[in-house]
């Protein structure tokens, strides 16, 4: 570029030409000599001029040229790998160590028994120094012949043996861009929550392409999460509070521009999956109408909604199921902010108890201990009664309005989720023995 540049600024031929007409003209004064004179320097100053300016247009669209060649274009499209038939076609991530796949293809066989699998290939097999365990993500036909997906963590507690957590169809091979898996039951025996209070992990494996995964839940606040845009990579392992779930986790994807003054375009982001055996189960709803502080949602038949179930979204608490009709599929939740809702509650982190009720358009908590600590912002949790533990996939119902004053024993809340402008919605259940099979 800038030996085209200096190209575009040298003399031509009709400079040349003048300069050389120049040095053949009479040394001689003559009479009018000095009006000649004068007339061919405009004459050529005017030849410059108009040299120059082409010059420049065409060094200037050169340029053009050049930096939209480089990326000045439309945002590039991130590009799926070509399906390796029912499998996703993705390369592994870093080098696969073949004795774990030897080790998980066998215990993937003995634990399900749809194994022995075949065609066993692997997307994921190594030791990750923040699980400081072992990863490993394969997939195989079962002795169905079905297209599976398979995520292996260690046990801490048995030498890091590695256990199967969950046991999949294999996703859509074109339309997937990134795996995952949110549980708290990833370091420890099969079904076994972690000793750890911040002990749930998240997995996320993206497609090749992607240069960056951010991995953030609403379970812990934003100041709490490192390098959420860090470059990490296409397999991250991410740590956050025991309260995390798959409901309350987002992943996105970023790639890198080959532009300049570009840094990472995100591509996608798409909510964490769940269902590790022990965990709640998410049955997925839709809202079909709304009765002044309730609302009406359906979702699918036999999905086992019951009444006291809670209603959630990534941001936080929505509200209880109070009515359910099995034969239409529809519940209806009570808003957290309902006159009819109450609850035990607590705040995160400092752990202050007390109880939670709706006023009809606000939320307050109170019971709290005259001598207990709430700051504005702070976040209370309210326990899922469809989980094993009041701390494992405790839901946030609000963050505090304002200090509690010295003293007092009520605070107001702020709800955390959008109660007015819901469209769907997640009914959290309790687990079933089906994650893995």
């Amino acid at each position: 570029m800038l030996l085209l540049i200096k190209r575009c600024g040298m003399h031509n031929t009709t400079e040349l030409r003048d300069s050389l007409a120049d040095l053949a003209e009479s040394v001689v004064p003559t009479e009018g000599y000095e009006a000649r004179i004068l007339q061919r320097a405009g004459r050529r100053r005017g030849r410059r001029r108009v040299a120059a300016g082409a010059a420049a247009a065409v060094c200037v669209a050169v340029l053009l040229t050049m930096f939209r060649a480089v990326g000045l274009g439309p945002t590039p499209q991130l590009a799926a790998p070509p399906p390796d038939g029912p499998f996703l076609g993705w390369s592994a991530v870093g080098n696969v160590d073949a004795d774990l796949v030897r080790e998980a293809t066998s215990v993937w066989g003995r634990t399900n028994s749809a194994g022995p699998h075949t065609d066993v290939r692997a997307l994921v097999a190594t030791r990750h120094p923040r699980l400081r365990s072992t990863v490993v993500v394969l997939q195989g036909y079962d002795k169905q012949g079905d297209a599976r997906l398979a995520f292996f963590t260690g046990d801490a507690g048995a030498a890091d043996a590695l256990r199967l957590r969950v046991d999949r169809p294999a996703p859509d091979p074109v339309s997937t861009r990134v795996l995952s898996l949110v549980s708290p039951r990833l370091s420890g025996a099969s079904g076994e929550v972690g000793d750890d209070s911040a002990g749930t992990y998240a997995i996320a494996l993206a497609m090749p392409g992607v240069t960056a995964v951010r991995v953030s839940s609403t379970a812990v606040d934003d100041e709490m999460t490192q390098d959420p845009d860090g470059p990490t990579g296409r397999l991250v392992v991410k740590r956050f509070p025991i309260a995390a779930t798959a409901q309350t986790t987002t992943i996105a994807g970023f790639i890198k521009q080959k532009r300049p003054f570009a840094s990472m375009t995100k591509v996608f982001e798409v909510p964490g999956e769940g269902g590790v055996d022990g965990d709640a189960r998410a049955v997925p709803a839709e809202v079909v109408g709304r009765n002044g502080q309730q609302m009406i949602v359906a979702f699918a038949k036999d999905q086992g909604v019951r009444r006291g179930q809670l209603a959630v979204v990534a941001a936080g608490l929505v509200g209880r199921v109070t009515a359910v009709d099995p034969v239409r599929g529809e519940a209806t939740v009570e808003l957290v902010t309902s006159t009819g809702f109450a609850g035990p509650a607590y705040t995160a982190i400092s752990n202050v108890a007390g109880s939670v009720r709706g006023t009809g358009g606000k939320l307050v908590m109170e019971g709290v201990a005259a001598d207990g600590e709430v700051y504005q912002t702070n976040r209370v949790l309210m326990p899922d009664p469809s989980q094993q533990d009041d701390q494992v996939g405790a839901v946030t119902i609000g963050r505090a309005s304002a200090d509690k004053a010295e003293g007092a024993t009520t605070v107001e809340l702020t709800p955390t989720a959008d109660l007015t402008n819901l469209t769907s919605l997640s009914i959290m259940t309790p687990p079933t023995a089906v994650s893995v099979g």
